[in-house]
Parts: structure tokens; C-alpha cells; sequence
């Protein structure tokens, strides 16, 4: 009986134990359930999955294969061994001990040779006692590894790793299972599910984080495309939307570099450092509505193409029109030299007359009101036109004529040199000659201004509409307040230097020392950088930018490296960062 009792109380023990190891088994499973579902790097969740699956089986190695995208190669990503003191991870150039496994060859069948390339295939786990003895595999490769460093390879576990949907995403293989005495034995059968667990677990991370770099990878994409579109709408500003996050960047890294300056606190985050690209990219995304017409009005008469070519021709008829005059005194049997003279002196007036209108049409240099009143004067000289007016019209801009205008327009009429006409008022923009031949600086009349920086409303309404991530909360302010000045005075919501953080205040200077160095605006000459400092120094003594930002641009060196790799050679001239660094 008391035989029959110790067996008993044995038993007991043997079968408390096994429930006391599936207990800890399950725990270290949520544990590491909840590990694998912690936001983290690539890298580090590879590690966190083999070191698991090793502890579980007191494995002396392992290794980690992904499914490749095009769904044809195992590729390596990480590889442990305690006893070769081995640490291999994909990605580490000087580090890769095995090239992709093929799935298929290359006539398209499938890979059964290779233990791992089997598993991928079938989604079946394999487990092998001794890899030198195991029937249906090649461990040609194995075999080699070994005679080169003096392992030896006996029990492989190798099991599949599934996603959601039941797809084999990839491949875990441990080696050589260990007794607590480290000798190498078989991988227990029993472990198999807690491993397949593990596996599916792991799985479910994998693909959870592929989807976080997937979505990542798409939206960072879409908005490179969109910045593209915009700088690809128009060739005068093309560039714009890529180099401004290149020059908000160099300076945010100047700031995180400052050890003993204004900055010596500052630090970005990844996160952070990603909300500043979207943000410098989406910066302009409102142009993409702002009217063709508009973005590219080089000259004041300009709309879809240079309106001084038409002007020109009517000076073109009154020189005619003086020459056929001439002509007919001097049939009538006037002095022919008077003739002459008054011919030479009324083409030098309109010769005079047209240089002045075709100047004020640059808008390089404001026009004084003496200007502005000579223009007005030349538009009230006449012209006769006999041509139908009507004739070729779109069907929309005979939609803007009633039935008087068109009678109007289909006659003979005396009309003035320069108009200013009804119907050059439409959607929302006066397209008259004289009224834009009149713009005191530029070319944009005050409409048009309106629309040029109702662009950066239009961006905040397009990006107040998204729903960001709580890492990316600001791109909203970071990329629509880049037109606001430190004092107040910019646009659209007028903030000051104390209403903005450090990110927008560089998407301010980055934004003006761009547009001030390119070399493809049609309205102005590249300017050279010691041109483009003077007038961010300007603004800074204005308080329009940020002064400890744009000394942090100068005594860095930003300035310079961007000009370096950036900039034409005839731009890149010397500047002296001491006169415009204040003591």
C-alpha cells in the first residue's frame, strides 16, 4: 500500500509539474503578447521574436526569414548562436552570412529542398532530429557552414510564420536544442504548439508593423507627389515644394547641434523629425488651385500669355496710321521736308510712348505717380478698329456680352490706345490693361496678391481636414503659418514670434531664403547669397523672422552648404556673417 501510495503521490507531482510549466509557458506567451504589440523598430522586434522562441526551447541558435514582397525569396533578417558567439542582423552591410533563399527555380517550381524554403511553402512546421542523418533535405549548406567554423548542426525546429489571413509571412528556425546539462538533444514534440503559439504571435507583429511602415511609406509618397504636382504646375516655381524641406531641415539640425547657444536645449524626436518632411512638403499644397494666370504672371500684362504684343501692334497702327497721314499732306502738296518732320517727330513720341508702357509692364522698379498719370495720358489716344470683335469668341466670353455689347463690338469703333473694358472683369479679376499697366511695384494687382496668399489658407483648410496621429498633430500650424512674421504682420491669422514654435519659425526663414536664391522666378534675376543674407538681416531687423534662428543659419553654416550643393556658381559669393550678426 505504501508502494502503491508514493506511485501515486509521484504521479501527482509529475502531473502538478507539467501544469506548473504550461502555467509559466501561457504567462511568458501574454508577456510576450504584449511586448510584440509595443510600438517598435523592425530590428528590435526580430530580436524580441528569437530570443522568445530560444528561451522556450533552450535553442543554442536561430534564425529569422521574411517573405519577400514580390512573394519568390526567403531574405535573412536575423541570426543568434550562444556557442559561435555569433550576432548577425540584415541591413548591416559587413554582416550578411546568407544570400535569399529561392522559393522557386528558375523554370518556377517550388523549392523542397531547403528545410526553410519547404516550410515557407507548405506552412508546415518541420522538426529534425539530426540534420547529417534527415532524409528529403539538402543540408549541403548546413554542412558547409559547419566545416568553416567548426559547429556542428544536429536538431532543427523550423516553423512557419502566418498572418491573420493564414499566409506564410516567414520562417522560424531554431538549432540545437540543449538539456539543462547543455548538451544538444531533439526539440521536444511537446514544445511544438507553445512554439506555433509563439509563431503566430509573432506573425500577427510582423504584419502589424509592416502595415505601420506601409502606411508610413504611402502617405510620406503621396505627399512627395503632391509637392511634385505643385512644383511641376508651374516651371517658375518648380523646385520650390523639394528644396524647402531640405533648407527647414539643415537649419532644424543646426538648432539640435547647438551645444552652448540659444538651442542648447532643443531635440527631435523621430516623430518630430517626420512631422517637419510632411510638413515642409505640404507647405505649399494650396497652390494647386491658385489660377495658372496668376502663378506665372511674369509681367503686369500678363494673363495666359504676354498682352504687350497686342499693344504693341495698335502702336504699330498709329505709326502707320502717322505714315499714311504724311503720305496724303504730301499729295495735297504740303511742304514735303514739313511732312517728314512731323512724321520723324510723331514716331520718336510713339517710339518714347511705348518704351514707357513696356517698362512699367516689367514691374521690376516702382512706378511714381508723374508715371502712372504719363500712362493714362497715352491711353487716351485713339485707334480705329473695322474688324468684328465678336469673331472667335469662346462660347463663355460671348456668355459676359449682352445683345447691346455685341452690336457694339461687331461695328467700326474708334477705341483707345490702352482699355480698361467691362468685360475684362470676371471671376473675381480686372484684367484691364491700364489697371494693371498702373500696379505701382510688381505685377500682381491687389486681387491677385489676395489669391497668391490666400494659398496658405487654403493649405490650412486642406490640412485641418486630415486625421493625424497624435505624433503628428502640428503639421497643420508647422506647414500654414510659414507667411506669418515674428512682429505680427504676416498672414493669414497675423501671429507674432511669441505664438509659434521653434518648427514654424524655421519653415518661415526656409521658405523666404528659398524663394530669395531661386534661379527660375520670371520676374526676378537670381540673386547671389550675400544678396539673399542682406535681406533676411533686413527682416530681422524689421522682426519679421526669427533672429536667433537666422544667426544660428549664419554661424553654422547652413547658408553656405546649401548654396554649396544647391546653388549656381555665380550665386555662391562671399559673405561677411560678422556685419549682420549683432554683438
Amino acid at each position: 500500500m505504501a508502494r502503491e501510495r508514493d506511485g501515486a503521490n509521484n504521479h501527482q507531482k509529475d502531473v502538478t509539474q507539467v501544469r506548473n510549466t504550461d502555467a509559466n509557458y501561457l504567462a511568458e506567451l501574454v508577456e510576450l503578447g504584449i511586448a510584440l504589440s509595443a510600438q517598435q523598430g523592425r530590428e528590435e522586434l526580430n530580436q524580441k521574436i528569437l530570443m522568445a522562441a530560444r528561451n522556450f526551447t533552450n535553442a543554442d541558435g536561430g534564425s529569422l526569414y521574411v517573405v519577400n514582397q514580390d512573394e519568390n525569396e526567403l531574405h535573412f533578417r536575423i541570426m543568434v548562436n550562444d556557442t559561435l558567439e555569433t550576432f548577425f542582423v540584415s541591413g548591416r552591410e559587413t554582416e550578411k552570412p546568407f544570400p535569399p533563399l529561392p522559393l522557386y527555380d528558375d523554370e518556377g517550381r517550388p523549392n523542397y529542398a531547403n528545410i526553410a524554403t519547404y516550410v515557407a511553402l507548405t506552412g508546415k512546421a518541420i522538426n529534425i532530429d539530426d540534420a547529417y542523418s534527415a532524409e528529403g533535405f539538402d543540408f549541403t549548406g548546413t554542412r558547409a557552414f559547419d566545416t568553416k567554423t567548426g559547429y556542428r548542426s544536429k536538431s532543427f525546429l523550423t516553423v512557419p510564420l502566418k498572418n491573420t489571413s493564414g499566409v506564410v509571412i516567414g520562417v522560424l528556425q531554431l538549432i540545437n536544442a540543449r538539456d539543462d546539462a547543455g548538451n544538444v538533444i531533439s526539440f521536444d514534440p511537446a514544445i511544438e504548439p507553445i512554439i506555433n503559439a509563439l509563431a503566430s504571435q509573432a506573425a500577427v507583429a510582423i504584419e502589424n508593423s509592416r502595415l505601420l511602415v506601409a502606411q508610413r511609406d504611402l502617405m510620406e509618397s503621396f505627399v512627395r507627389v503632391l509637392g511634385q504636382a505643385i512644383d511641376a504646375k508651374s516651371p517658375h516655381t518648380a523646385g520650390h515644394c523639394s528644396r524647402v524641406p531640405i533648407i527647414a531641415r539643415m537649419l532644424a539640425q543646426a538648432a539640435v547641434d547647438d551645444r552652448d547657444g540659444t538651442f542648447s536645449n532643443f531635440y527631435l524626436a523621430d516623430m518630430e523629425w517626420y512631422e517637419l518632411d510632411l510638413s515642409a512638403w505640404l507647405h505649399d499644397c494650396g497652390k494647386i488651385v491658385t489660377p495658372d494666370h496668376v502663378m506665372e504672371k511674369a509681367t503686369k500684362l500678363e494673363t495666359i500669355h504676354n498682352r504687350i504684343h497686342e499693344v504693341r501692334t495698335r502702336f504699330e497702327v498709329l505709326r502707320r496710321d502717322a505714315e499714311i497721314e504724311m503720305l496724303k499732306r504730301k499729295l495735297d502738296g504740303q511742304d514735303a521736308l514739313q511732312c517728314e518732320a512731323d512724321f520723324a517727330r510723331r514716331v520718336t513720341e510713339l517710339e518714347t510712348q511705348f518704351a514707357m508702357v513696356a517698362d512699367a509692364n516689367i514691374g521690376d522698379t516702382e512706378l511714381d505717380t508723374d508715371t502712372i498719370f504719363a500712362l493714362h495720358d497715352i491711353a487716351e489716344q485713339e485707334w480705329t478698329r473695322y474688324f468684328d470683335r465678336t469673331i472667335g469668341l469662346s462660347w463663355s466670353e460671348q456668355q459676359r456680352l449682352d445683345d447691346a455689347k455685341l452690336a457694339e463690338l461687331r461695328a467700326t469703333s474708334t477705341e483707345k490706345l490702352l482699355m480698361d473694358r467691362e468685360t475684362d472683369i470676371y471671376n473675381g479679376f480686372n484684367r484691364g490693361e491700364l489697371y494693371n499697366l498702373s500696379i505701382p511695384h510688381g505685377t500682381l494687382t491687389s486681387e491677385e496678391r489676395q489669391v497668391i496668399n490666400d494659398h496658405v489658407v487654403i493649405t490650412q483648410d486642406m490640412l485641418a481636414q486630415l486625421p493625424y496621429p497624435k505624433e503628428l498633430q502640428r503639421i497643420p500650424d508647422i506647414a500654414g503659418n510659414h507667411h506669418e512674421k515674428m512682429d505680427g504682420s504676416g498672414y493669414p491669422r497675423g501671429l507674432t514670434g511669441d505664438d509659434m514654435g521653434i518648427l514654424e519659425k524655421v519653415m518661415v526663414i526656409a521658405d523666404v531664403f528659398e524663394a530669395l536664391t531661386a534661379v527660375d522666378r520670371p520676374y526676378k534675376r537670381p540673386k547671389t547669397l550675400s544678396e539673399c543674407i542682406s535681406i533676411l538681416a533686413d527682416m530681422r531687423d524689421k522682426g519679421q523672422i526669427d533672429g536667433d534662428l537666422f544667426e544660428l543659419f549664419l554661424k553654422s553654416g547652413t547658408y553656405q552648404e546649401y548654396g554649396r550643393k544647391y546653388l549656381r556658381e555665380d550665386q555662391r559669393d562671399e559673405v561677411d556673417i560678422a556685419e549682420f550678426i549683432r554683438v
